[in-house]
């Protein structure tokens, strides 16, 4: 048994004998590069010299070492990056969809303004057509030569853009008279005007009937019957309740409807009378 212990020594000497001769065989056979030391470092150091510079590497690396320490490295900073990158690439998309979207709605808001002006302007230019027609029929007077035409209505848009969002200028010049602004027309001429738009209007779109409520208060009687004329003119296409007071209304009229308070009952009485029936017997 000594025999065999001594015998694996030897050959685990000789192992380690051979590695180590390995070892200095690859020393021996390195090539290192000293063209980064310095000039001073090149030469021969003496004991003094080298422990000198042993110090200042070991305080040098102490500073580098601080300084890591100091810059307290996140280590999770690119697993961090990459949930940025995803949520930035997340925003992306998000804006992209948003910026579709904004287009979108942009482009529907186009559409409704362009209708809506196309709407407003056919009307428009049917009102400026008719007007004039319609103000010459409520003004003219076949009895007198100089009214025998009628008056000039005109319509005028302050914002050819955008009609909607501004006004309409309205001028009327009566007949025999001179242009002027429409504050400077009498309570007569004011309303006839207004009638003229009103029915101008009503003749784009017709209702089925229209209600005027005591139109008459500020007309003459000359006024009055040229009103009644063109009603009647037109009772075949619209129909009219007429709230008035005057009696130039009452004999023109299809029917009358009366109001009056019943004292007795307590409420209101209606009267109603058809004048149809006399105007076939005359």
């Amino acid at each position: 048994d000594d025999d065999g212990d001594q015998v694996a020594s030897q050959a685990s000497q000789s192992s380690q004998s051979t590695a180590a001769t390995k070892a200095r065989q690859d020393i021996t056979g390195a090539c290192l590069d000293y063209s980064l030391l310095k000039r001073e470092q090149k030469r021969e150091m003496s004991d003094k010299e080298r422990q000198r510079f042993h110090a200042d590497m070991e305080e040098e690396r102490k500073q580098l070492t601080d300084t890591i320490a100091s810059m307290n490295p996140n280590m999770k900073a690119i697993e961090q990056l990459k949930e940025v990158q995803v949520r930035y690439e997340q925003a992306q998309e998000e804006m992209k969809e948003a910026k579709a979207r904004a287009q979108d709605v942009t482009r529907r808001y186009e559409e409704a303004k362009q209708k809506r002006c196309d709407l407003f302007n056919s009307c428009f230019e049917h009102v400026k057509k008719t007007i004039d027609g319609i103000y010459k029929e409520l003004t003219s007077d076949p009895t007198k030569v100089e009214q025998s035409v009628g008056g000039s209505a005109y319509l005028t848009l302050n914002n050819q853009e955008e009609p909607y969002l501004d006004g309409i200028k309205y001028d009327t010049i009566p007949p025999g008279k001179r242009f002027m602004d429409m504050t400077h027309l009498s309570g007569g001429e004011k309303t006839v005007a207004a009638l003229a738009l009103l029915f101008s209007i009503n003749s784009y779109f017709p209702a089925p009937f229209i209600v005027l409520d005591e139109v008459d208060a500020a007309l003459d009687a000359r006024n009055v019957a040229k009103v009644t004329r063109y009603i009647q003119s037109r009772r075949t296409e619209q129909q009219c309740v007429i709230i008035s007071l005057k009696e130039r209304f009452y004999e023109k009229a299809d029917g009358l409807v009366g109001i009056c308070r019943d004292t007795l009952a307590g409420h209101s009485k209606v009267f109603t009378l058809d004048l149809s029936q006399f105007e076939a017997i005359a």
